[in-house]
């Protein structure tokens, strides 16, 4: 099984903005290609640990961090399970 946390966003600029946020956060990322099954708003997504997701809300709600949505998504046995966060 593995899971992670993904944060899709209206544009590629607002993706550029949060990878600096985020890593000066001390927050691992990843920048991916958004899953086509979560959005077709903004190419980029951020894929991070989901142990990270409440400090992620919370960055959010200080107004330091703009995102559109935010999903867990899980693999189990090749299965993909997605859920929408926020």
């Amino acid at each position: 099984m593995s899971e992670f946390g993904i944060l899709t966003f209206q544009s590629t600029h607002h993706a550029m903005r949060a990878e600096k946020v985020l890593t000066k956060e001390g927050i691992k990322i990843k920048t991916i290609p958004t899953p086509r099954d979560i959005t077709l708003s903004c190419g980029l997504a951020i894929r991070f640990e989901v142990e990270e997701i409440e400090k992620i809300k919370e960055l959010k709600n200080e107004g330091k961090l703009d995102y559109k949505e935010l999903h867990h998504l899980q693999t189990i046995d090749g299965e993909r399970r997605l859920k929408k966060l926020d």
